[in-house]
């Protein structure tokens, strides 16, 4: 009976292991690139076919390349989920090497899912050619002209030409515009079936530039036949956007921000709670603000760029401690050191001043609504956070995934307080907006994106096994402190030193001592800890 139960179980896994139950990879997917042959310094594109043949949708596809004479300059946008089935082409713009010679590009992809598994065993090599003398395809001509730069809200037109060099017809199957993102197509010309040979066509496009600064490339890929061939041609262009609010009239600034529009037009700053305590009116000269602001920022081409302006022009003129004495912003002016609720209410007074929406966010704990005081200033791609007291200017995501945040997060979410935006009309008390659910929700999922963003992508993979090991709250403790890291280099050498058994173990120990205490403020000193900085 033993001897049959010795030969069974290593049949019944050869079956398994045959039948693909275990091994089964979630997706077909397919490499290429469009040229072999370029020239120093030039570009490449990298086309990916990925097919979701798993169970599961796919959130994610991180490309990894094997030598770092390639550069990646610029990734394809991901879908949201790729459901089970269905299909997506990525588009990846590489720079070539600037030496000439022969080069062998190793490729990878790791796609992660819905269950936050990833997924790797995908493998592509191409034998490129980097020559100075590298030549146009002697195939299909594709080239795109338009602008160089756009304003935000602009209207212009990108033309696509495609000359067809072959002493034979060929079917025009498909073609893609990749914009930048928030860029929108408003009119296009029709695709012909055909070109004969060695002819031409033009396709216009007449696109419209989103209300953000934008910087990279725009790309044009063409699907065509020859004979039973199927083939594809890609070319590309860089394109910047500029947006610059404070040069802009209502009706655009209605459009830009729509219902974020009142945060730049509301009059006070900080509720009547606010102002009894204080003894102050929290409303501001915008015209006198909007002078010196614009003088601040000068040519800046962006709201982030405006808002650091005006940061760093107030951390070198005053000094900052905790006694707050007025909250209107020309008195606060005029003083040598501030508080850092003066801070706060002063930046969002000036970002307002040049049509930049802005609230002052605080912590309230149904009594009390002027704790921990940060600015958010609103963009395109959401909200921004100064946070002036731990020195502190990025999206909110990043403020999420920075050392400030999770003693915030502890406050919530065990002493019960609640986020809120000051949002006062008449100065009755307390006139303010939950704003809880903008630092909390899909927690998780969000500094995962962004720890994910600073590892190396052949790191990624190893990040998802230690999150996938741990209980929810032990996960979320463990991005905290891997996002406390002072530096992406040191993230990533902590990251690829120690295995994920190792930083498995230490998170969970770190989780069972610290659970029950009062966080530091600066999230830091664990990450030290975890790092074997300290003894």
């Amino acid at each position: 009976m033993k001897m049959r139960k010795a030969i069974l179980v290593p049949l019944l896994i050869l079956i398994v292991v045959v039948s693909g139950c275990l091994f089964k990879p979630p997706a077909e997917v397919r490499f290429s690139v469009d040229r072999t042959v370029v020239t120093p310094d030039g570009t490449l594109h990298v086309i990916v076919f990925v097919n979701n043949t798993g169970k599961v949708g796919l959130t994610g596809a991180t490309l990894v390349l094997g030598d770092d004479s390639f550069q990646i300059l610029q990734e394809p946008k991901f879908p949201d989920v790729l459901p089970v089935g269905h299909s997506a082409q990525l588009v990846w713009i590489l720079k070539a090497p600037a030496i000439p010679g022969y080069y062998n590009l190793k490729l990878s992809l790791e796609l992660t899912d819905e269950l936050k598994r990833t997924w790797t065993g995908f493998y592509g090599q191409f034998r490129v050619f980097v020559s100075r003398g590298a030549a146009p395809s002697d195939e299909i001509g594709l080239g795109i002209s338009g602008p160089e730069t756009l304003h935000g809200g602009e209207t212009s037109t990108i033309t696509v030409t495609i000359k067809n060099k072959l002493e034979a017809p060929i079917d025009l199957l498909d073609i893609r515009l990749d914009l930048l993102d928030g860029m929108k197509v408003m009119s296009a010309d029709a695709l012909p079936e055909g070109i004969n040979e060695n002819g031409k066509i033009t396709l216009r496009y007449t696109v419209k530039a989103p209300y953000a600064y934008r910087k990279g490339y725009i790309s044009a890929m063409l699907r065509y036949r020859i004979g039973g061939s199927e083939k594809s041609v890609i070319e590309s262009v860089p394109l910047e956007v500029t947006w610059t609010p404070w040069n802009a009239d209502s009706g655009t600034l209605r459009d830009a921000y729509e219902l974020k529009y009142h945060w730049i037009t509301d009059g006070y700053l900080v509720d009547g709670y606010w102002s009894e305590r204080y003894n102050s009116t929290p409303s501001f000269n915008r015209a006198e603000l909007r002078n010196l602001a614009l003088r601040i920022i000068g040519n800046a081409s962006s709201e982030p760029a405006a808002a650091r302006a005006i940061y760093d022009w107030m951390m070198r003129t005053y000094s900052f401690g905790d006694t707050t004495s007025t909250l209107e912003p020309e008195k606060i002016l005029l003083q040598d050191r501030l508080s850092y609720a003066e801070g706060q209410i002063l930046i969002t007074a000036m970002l307002r001043s040049i049509d930049i929406p802005a609230r002052v966010i605080t912590l309230y704990n149904g009594t009390d609504c002027t704790q921990r005081p940060v600015t958010e200033f609103y963009t395109a791609d959401g909200w921004y956070v100064v946070d002036i007291e731990h020195g502190f200017i990025g999206s909110l995501e990043e403020y999420l995934a920075s050392p400030y945040f999770p003693r915030l997060y502890q406050i919530i979410t065990e002493n019960g307080y609640r986020m809120v935006a000051q949002s006062p009309t008449e100065l009755s008390g307390h006139e303010h907006v939950d704003v809880t659910g903008d630092f909390i929700a899909n927690l998780e999922d969000r500094l995962i994106s962004v720890v994910s963003g600073r590892l190396k992508p052949e790191l990624r993979s190893k990040l998802m096994m230690l999150v996938n090991n741990l209980n929810e709250n032990e996960r979320l403790y463990a991005l905290f402190i891997l996002s406390s890291a002072p530096s992406d280099d040191e993230l990533n050498r902590v990251v690829e030193k120690y295995s994920v058994g190792k930083m498995e173990q230490s998170i969970k120990a770190m989780y069972e001592f610290y659970r029950d205490m009062e966080w530091s403020d600066d999230f830091t000193r664990y990450w030290k800890i975890f790092a074997g900085d300290v003894g």
